[in-house]
């Protein structure tokens, strides 16, 4: 059911359905990750001590930290075909993203594959998302950090939940839909969590030092509650991307199509060839 729901979704036209090669020279630039399907009170810190609310289609870049409220979510889009839905009360921040530039424009429905190289690092301080990230390239990384430990994922659909008690507790679980995630963490050891697997987590704190007192670790099958929340983020994702606008991220900058057709020029940014990250 994922496959096919993904399948319903495109960004841009593309000529004879084939991915897009790395402009030769050319380091990563700062990719591209915009908001869609905005529901209720989502506000965004910006890098420069900046808070506004955001809104669909508003980008995002690093160092930038989005946080729902209550009853309210928001699915980030990045362009390297992965998708984040960020559920209510959480907050997470944009570390890096970062991708090699490529010479075509892509379409989703064409991906089994993110298109070029990307390293990706989001910072969940607390809440629950829900993630979608395309199969990576070797020399890719997707990594999602939280107070108790670090996921790293390879090309997953997944999901996240970091919740304090506020009593000197806290509470981790990871699920994974398909694929695989390592997480690793407070127990020292990596652990491999599988499809239709989970791993949850419940950490006491020393409220006076703040260090770790307790850690008691617990892997199951996937929860009857975990397995909704992803396939209802997926269908929450796929209705976002269906009206998704982004600019391509290659020297020409074309804009990206959404569904009636339309297309956007956007303005050009350029990049100098053998430059590394910007």
């Amino acid at each position: 059911m994922l496959v096919l729901g993904f399948a319903a979704i495109y960004l841009i036209p593309s000529t004879n359905g084939q991915q897009t090669a790395p402009i030769p020279g050319q380091g990563q630039i700062q990719a591209q990750i915009k908001a869609a399907r905005v529901v209720g009170q989502v506000t965004v810190a910006r890098a420069d001590a900046t808070t506004a609310m955001l809104n669909n289609n508003d980008p995002l870049s690093h160092g930038d930290v989005v946080i729902t409220a209550k009853a309210s979510s928001v699915v980030l889009v990045f362009s390297n075909g992965s998708t984040v839905s960020l559920g209510p009360d959480s907050k997470l921040a944009v570390d890096e993203f970062t991708q090699d530039p490529f010479d075509k424009d892509v379409k989703l429905t064409d991906l089994t594959e993110e298109p070029t190289t990307s390293q990706t690092k989001l910072n969940l301080t607390y809440g629950e998302l829900v993630g979608n990230v395309k199969k990576l390239k070797g020399a890719s990384t997707f990594q999602v950090q939280t107070p108790v430990g670090a996921a790293g994922i390879r090309g997953t659909t997944f999901r996240l939940v970091y919740r304090p008690t506020g009593n000197g507790q806290a509470f981790f679980s990871l699920s994974t839909g398909t694929g695989i995630v390592i997480f690793q963490g407070t127990t020292g050891v990596p652990i491999p969590v599988e499809a239709n697997r989970e791993v949850d987590i419940k950490v006491k704190i020393n409220e006076r030092t703040g260090q770790v007192e307790s850690v008691q670790v617990t892997t199951q099958g996937i929860s009857d509650e975990a397995k909704q929340a992803i396939e209802q983020a997926v269908t929450q994702a796929i209705q976002a991307l269906e009206a998704a606008v982004f600019d391509a991220p290659s020297g020409n900058r074309n804009g990206f199509q959404n569904n009636q057709g339309q297309l956007q020029q956007q303005q050009q940014q350029q990049t100098t060839p053998g430059d590394g990250q910007i």
